[in-house]
C-alpha cells in the first residue's frame, strides 16, 4: 500500500497546496451523501456479477489541477479545451472463489487497483457542455490488494469512446471499447495451475493480449439545496391535510 499513499500525497500536495486561487463563481469544496448501486462482474469475463447498494459520500472539488464532480475525480498534467492528460483509475472488489462456480477451489481474488495516465481526446462537445463524445486512452499498472499486502499483477490498456449526456442534475454516460492487458495480469485471473485443475477445469496458462471488450452504463441525479427546497414545497403542498 505504500505506492498508493506515496502517489495520493503527491497528488493531493501539488492540487491543494501549490495550485493558487482558482478564479470561478462554483464553490471550491462540496460535500454530501447519496444512494448508490453498482452491478459489477466477479472478474473481467465471469457470467457471475455482485450487486452493492448503500450510502455513497459525495465530495466535489474544484481546484486547477484536481478536481472531483459529476465526471469522477482526476488529476490533469494537461488539460485544454479538446486534449486531456490525467492520472487514471480503475477498481474491482475482492471476490470470494467459493461464491465463483469457475474458481471453486482456487484462491480467492484480491482487491484490484489499477493506476495510470489517460490521454482523452473531444470528438464532439455540444456549445452548452452538456454533450461529450470522447476518445480515451488509459494505461494502467494494476495492484492486488488485501489492505495488508500488496503485489504488482502487470498492466492493462484500455482504450474506449464514451457518450455522455447531462440534463437539470441528471448525468447519463456509456463507455465501450476493447481491452489489452500483458501475461501476469491475464495469469492473475485466468491461469489454472495443475493442482486447480478438474473434470470440468483443464489446465491452462493465459497468454498476454486480447481481454475482450467492456461496455459501462452509469445514471445518476444530483439535488442541490434549491432543488430539495422545491421538491420539499410541492410535496408540503400536494400532501397537505387542508386541501
Amino acid at each position: 500500500m505504500k505506492i498508493f499513499l506515496v502517489i495520493f500525497l503527491f497528488i493531493i500536495s501539488n492540487a491543494i497546496f501549490a495550485e493558487g486561487p482558482v478564479h470561478t463563481d462554483k464553490p471550491k469544496w462540496e460535500l454530501g451523501i447519496g444512494i448508490g448501486g453498482l452491478s459489477l462482474p466477479h472478474y473481467r469475463g465471469s457470467d457471475q456479477r455482485a450487486d452493492y447498494f448503500s450510502p455513497i459520500p459525495y465530495i466535489r472539488y474544484n481546484g486547477k489541477r484536481l478536481k472531483v464532480d459529476r465526471e469522477g475525480g482526476r488529476f490533469y498534467f494537461y488539460n485544454s479545451e479538446d486534449i486531456k492528460i490525467d492520472v487514471s483509475m480503475a477498481f474491482a472488489l475482492q471476490v470470494d472463489s467459493d461464491d465463483n462456480r469457475a474458481r471453486v477451489g482456487m484462491p480467492d481474488l484480491d482487491n484490484i487497483i489499477e493506476l495510470g495516465p489517460r490521454f482523452q481526446y473531444n470528438l464532439y462537445q455540444s456549445e452548452d457542455k452538456n454533450v461529450r463524445f470522447r476518445f480515451a486512452l488509459p494505461l494502467r499498472t494494476a495492484y492486488a490488494t488485501d489492505f495488508r499486502r500488496t503485489k504488482n499483477i502487470g498492466w492493462v490498456l484500455s482504450p474506449y469512446l464514451q457518450l455522455r449526456y447531462f440534463n437539470a442534475g441528471w448525468e447519463s454516460a456509456i463507455s465501450a471499447g476493447p481491452t489489452w492487458a500483458n501475461e501476469e495480469y491475464h495469469d492473475y485471473f485466468y491461469e489454472v495451475a495443475s493442482q486447480y485443475a478438474t473434470g470440468i477445469r483443464p489446465t491452462y496458462n493465459a497468454q498476454a493480449g486480447y481481454s475482450g471488450s467492456r461496455i459501462t452504463i452509469t445514471l445518476s441525479k444530483r439535488f442541490d439545496r434549491s432543488e430539495e427546497r422545491r421538491v420539499g414545497k410541492e410535496c408540503r403542498s400536494r400532501w397537505s391535510p387542508y386541501h
